[in-house]
């Protein structure tokens, strides 16, 4: 940081409400009620500290539906800044720890709220993977996969388990989805794994809210078999993608069909259409995993970039 900045950021950081907000926001990201909760101020003097953090460029915020989050600011530098700050900070403290436990406790009633929010789950197909164990085929076949994930979008995060396995091998990790109550408990598991690398976000595989060539590793994460637009999904994907970047698709990945023109359906893409269509935005088939203990034709599939050698590009057939 410059001299300048060093001071502001060290100015912001001395007070009570901010240091105990920063330690709360280094475990994951908040809303202004959930930190009013926990600190048991007013709503205008939690928003006074949060901005005073973000004009700091301490933290950031963004919306999600009708809620807006606080975290820290992503930037290697700050983080690196809050982390000598709050090391300097006695882990045993009274008044850090019961906010911790306060925010825990927090969340666990939202977690358990959305959790029971059913339609949800069974609209997003999430209900067959609740999480990962060092056993699990689908840990197995991620683990295989070389090389770290830099940042990773996972698209259609759902409940979390699948960022939370490659958040540690990425540099910073983002999870979108549509439905409020599996963002809900996506950040719940998180922040209970610790994962301080990641953030969570609304949005539409089809219209994805990021920046070209924004993310080194894209997630198609069980959202194509569930979509009627699986090319736009597919397109949106490989916009956000960096040069030689890689996407995964986890699904159900039906055989292969001799009639492309054929209508989708929710039961699992043809390997061969998914190939056509990933063709066409410039990538191509790699390694394909399949996980044998999962539904039928359920598989990890790695897509690499063909742009950068030089492979033509297929041209789309009509829809």
């Amino acid at each position: 940081m410059k001299l300048k900045d060093s001071l502001k950021t060290l100015k912001a950081a001395a007070d009570l409400t901010r240091l105990r907000l920063l330690a709360l926001l280094a475990a994951g990201e908040a809303t202004v009620s959930e930190l009013q909760e926990v600190l048991v101020q007013s709503q205008p003097r939690v928003s006074r500290h949060l901005r005073l953090l973000c004009e700091s460029d301490l933290a950031e915020k963004f919306r999600d539906g009708h809620y807006v989050y606080y975290r820290l600011n992503p930037d290697t530098a700050t983080r690196g800044f809050v982390a000598v700050v709050l090391s300097q900070l006695d882990a045993e403290d009274k008044t850090l720890k019961n906010d911790q436990k306060k925010m825990s406790a927090a969340r666990q009633i939202r977690f358990q709220q959305a959790w029971t929010d059913t339609k949800a789950f069974v609209a997003a197909g999430r209900t067959s993977i609740p999480g990962l164990s060092n056993t699990d085929d689908l840990a197995a076949a991620l683990s295989d996969l070389t090389g770290d994930f830099g940042e990773l979008l996972d698209i259609g995060v759902g409940t979390g388990a699948v960022l939370c396995h490659l958040a540690p091998r990425s540099a910073q990790a983002t999870g979108v989805d549509i439905s409020p109550a599996l963002r809900v408990v996506a950040r719940t598991r998180i922040r209970d794994a610790a994962l301080n690398n990641c953030t969570v976000r609304q949005g539409d595989m089809h219209n994805l809210p990021f920046d070209d060539m924004s993310f080194d590793t894209v997630l198609l994460d069980q959202v194509l078999s569930l979509t009627d637009r699986p090319r736009v999904a597919i397109s949106e994907a490989a916009r956000v993608l960096k040069p030689n970047g890689r996407v995964l698709v986890l699904d159900r990945i039906a055989p292969v069909k001799s009639n492309l023109e054929q209508d989708y359906t929710l039961e699992g893409l043809a390997e061969n259409q998914l190939a056509v269509m990933f063709a066409e935005s410039g990538l191509r088939f790699g390694k394909r995993r399949d996980l044998t203990g999962r539904l039928p034709g359920f598989a990890l599939l790695e897509v690499n970039s063909t742009l950068e050698m030089g492979l033509p590009q297929i041209k789309p057939f009509a829809a």
